[in-house]
C-alpha cells in the first residue's frame, strides 16, 4: 500500500535547507555513515558500504548497512523526533543528520524493514511516499541525488580515508575498504559528554568514564579529536596521536567544532601517559603548561623535572647589590627564568621550584648551622679521644695543626684589613666532613669565624700551597661580600691581587714569622723574600 504526504519534513524543508546550506558535504555525508555505526551493537560485526560520484541522476550518494534497520520511517519526517533513549555511546543527535542532508538533497529514498520512504519533488512540489520494497534484509539503505559538482568526490575521498574504523566493522568506501589502524594506546578517563535531559527537554554535559584510543598519524595528517572514529576537530597538541574519544564529544550545533575547552580536557586525561615519550623541546610546549597545571601534584613535578631538570631555582629580580641568581648559579643550581616561560609553567614552578633566593639561603643556613653545630677548637679535638682526635695526629699533631691555622687566620686578616673602614677581627675553628658526597674545605660566618675543615690536606700539609691560599682567598671574600655575585667576583680579584703583593713585598716577615711551615708540602719562600712554588 502507497501512502503519499505533502512536503518532506514537518518543518520548512526550505528554511532548514538554508540553516545548512553552509556545511560542507563531507560532514553532511558523515551523517549518514554515523547514523549507519549507531546501527550496530558496541562489539558487533557489520558492513557499512558507501559510495557516492556522478551518476546519470547527477551526484549521488548511498549509504547501505546490515544494522538494526528502522523500524518507522515516518519518523524520518520528523525532526528532533526519535524513539530510541538518547545515550552518549551514540553519535548521532535524535536523527538530526540525515534530515540535514536530506534537506541539501534533490531527491532521496530510504529503505529499511521492508519499507521504502521516498523524497520526490513533483510539478515543483515536494512530497513524499512510502510504500512496500523488496526485502532487502536486515538493515537500511539511504540513496541521496545531491546538487554538488563532480570535483566533491575528491573532497569526500579525502575526508573519509581519516576515518578510524571501530573493530569489527568493515568500511566501503567506492568499493574500497578503510583499513583499521591500530590503537597504541588506551587512556581511562572521566571526561565532558553529552546528554539530552527529557524532562528539562536540554542538552546537558555530564563527565562519564570512557576510554580515550591514541592512534599514530600518519604523515600528512593533523593530529584530531575523533567522536568514536569521526574526525571532529583538532586536538591541538603536538604529539603525533590522534585522540578517539569512545563517547560523545560534546559539540557546536553544527558538531564541526569541540566545547569550549574540551580539549584541554583530552589534554590532562592523556598527558601522564605521554609524558615519557616527550622530549625536552616538546614538554616546554605550551599545550603542556596549560594542561600540566590542572593535572595531579605527581604528574605536574615529572613535567618540571623532565622539562628543566632536578636541580633547579626559580630567577628573582637583582635585590640591591645582592643578585641570588648568580649566587645559585655558584652552587651549580640552574635558574629557570619564569617570564619565558608561558602561564601554566609559570603556576608550576612557583608551587613545586624554589627561588634562587631561597636556595641560595637555604644553602648559607645549612653551611652556618653546620659549621656551628659541628666546630670545635684544637684543645678540644686534641682530649676528645674520637675521631676528631685521630685526624688531628693524621694531619700532624696539635701544635703543627695549630701553627697552620695560626697562619689561615693571619692571612685572611691582612686581606679584610685593607678595606677602609672595616674592623673585621678574625679567629679560626676545625670542623670535619661527615656526610658522604658533601665535601666543606671552609666556611666564613657573619663573625668572622673562619672554620677550616680538618680533614682537607691542603690547609695541613702545605699550608702556603696554592690550593690552601685559593680556598682562604675566597672566604675573606666573604667577609666584605657574603653572596656569589658580581660583586664578589670583582672582591675575589681584588684580594687575588692583594695575596700576590703580600707574598711579594713581605715574603721576609712570613719566612720569619712562620718559617717552620715553609718546609711543608712543596712551597717555599726564596731568598728574595718573594713567595715561590716549586711544583705540584
Amino acid at each position: 500500500m502507497t501512502r503519499q504526504s505533502e512536503g518532506w519534513l514537518s518543518i520548512s524543508t526550505e528554511g532548514f535547507a538554508a540553516m545548512n546550506a553552509a556545511r560542507p558535504a563531507e560532514h553532511l555525508i558523515k551523517e549518514l555513515v554515523q547514523n549507519a555505526l549507531d546501527s550496530f551493537v558496541e562489539g558487533e560485526s557489520g558492513q557499512i558500504a558507501l559510495r557516492y560520484g556522478i551518476e546519470a541522476e547527477g551526484f549521488v550518494v548511498e549509504c547501505r548497512d546490515n544494522g538494526s534497520g528502522i523500524s518507522n520511517l515516518s519518523d524520518l519526517k520528523v525532526v528532533y523526533l526519535t524513539h530510541k533513549t538518547d545515550s552518549h555511546l551514540k553519535r548521532g543527535r535524535f536523527g538530526r543528520g540525515f534530515k540535514e542532508a536530506l534537506c541539501i538533497a534533490e531527491q532521496a529514498r530510504v529503505v529499511s524493514g521492508g519499507q521504502q520512504l521516498a523524497f520526490l519533488l513533483e510539478h515543483g512540489q515536494r512530497v513524499t511516499r512510502q510504500e512496500p520494497a523488496l526485502d532487502q534484509g536486515c538493515g537500511t539503505t539511504v540513496w541521496m541525488r545531491m546538487p554538488w559538482p563532480a570535483e566533491t568526490r575528491e573532497r569526500l575521498d579525502a575526508y573519509f580515508a581519516q576515518f578510524l574504523v571501530p573493530r569489527g566493522i568493515e568500511l566501503l568506501v567506492n568499493g574500497e575498504r578503510i583499513s583499521a589502524r591500530a590503537v597504541e594506546h588506551q587512556v581511562q578517563a572521566s571526561i565532558t559528554t553529552e546528554l539530552y535531559d527529557p524532562i528539562s527537554q536540554s542538552w546537558r554535559k555530564p563527565s562519564r568514564a570512557t576510554r580515550i584510543h591514541l592512534v599514530r598519524t600518519k604523515l600528512d595528517e593533523t593530529p584530531t579529536i575523533y567522536e568514536m572514529g569521526i574526525p571532529v576537530a583538532a586536538v591541538d597538541w603536538t604529539m603525533p596521536y590522534h585522540c578517539d574519544v569512545q563517547q560523545r564529544v560534546p559539540m557546536n550545533p553544527n558538531r564541526d567544532a569541540v566545547a569550549a575547552g574540551y580539549p584541554v580536557k583530552l589534554h590532562v586525561a592523556c598527558l601522564p601517559l605521554l609524558l615519557e615519550q616527550m622530549d625536552e623541546a616538546a614538554l616546554k610546549d605550551e599545550w603542556v603548561g596549560h594542561a600540566g597545571r590542572r593535572c595531579e601534584s605527581e604528574v605536574q613535578k615529572r613535567i618540571i623535572a623532565r622539562a628543566f631538570g632536578e636541580n633547579i631555582a626559580r630567577s628573582v629580580p637583582r635585590m640591591g647589590e645582592r643578585h641570588f641568581d648568580e649566587d645559585a648559579r655558584e652552587l651549580g643550581v640552574e635558574v629557570v627564568n619564569t617570564a619565558q616561560a608561558s602561564s601554566g609553567f609559570r603556576d608550576m614552578l612557583k608551587v613545586f621550584v624554589p627561588s634562587a633566593r631561597e636556595v641560595v639561603r637555604r644553602d648559607e643556613l645549612a653551611k652556618a648551622k653546620r659549621a656551628d653545630s659541628e666546630s670545635f677548637s684544637i684543645e678540644v679535638a686534641r682530649q676528645s679521644g674520637d675521631v676528631r682526635q685521630q685526624w688531628l695526629e693524621r694531619q700532624g699533631g696539635a701544635e703543627a695543626v695549630g701553627r697552620c691555622l695560626e697562619f689561615a687566620v693571619w692571612f685572611c686578616q691582612q686581606l679584610v684589613d685593607t678595606c677602609p673602614g672595616r674592623e673585621n677581627r678574625v679567629s679560626g675553628q676545625l670542623t670535619l666532613n661527615h656526610e658522604a658526597g658533601v665535601t666543606l674545605y671552609a666556611h666564613w660566618s657573619t663573625m668572622n669565624v673562619l672554620t677550616l675543615a680538618l680533614d682537607q690536606p691542603c690547609f695541613w700539609q702545605n699550608p702556603l700551597g696554592p690550593e690552601s691560599l685559593q680556598v682562604l682567598i675566597h672566604e675573606a671574600a666573604h667577609a666584605l661580600n657574603m653572596h656569589h655575585g658580581l660583586e664578589f667576583r670583582q672582591e675575589l680579584e681584588r684580594l687575588a691581587g692583594i695575596a700576590a703583593s703580600l707574598m711579594l713585598h713581605r715574603g721576609a716577615e712570613i719566612r720569619e714569622r712562620f718559617s717552620d711551615l715553609l718546609g711543608t708540602g712543596s712551597c717555599n719562600l726564596s731568598r728574595s723574600g718573594s713567595f715561590a712554588h716549586s711544583g705540584s
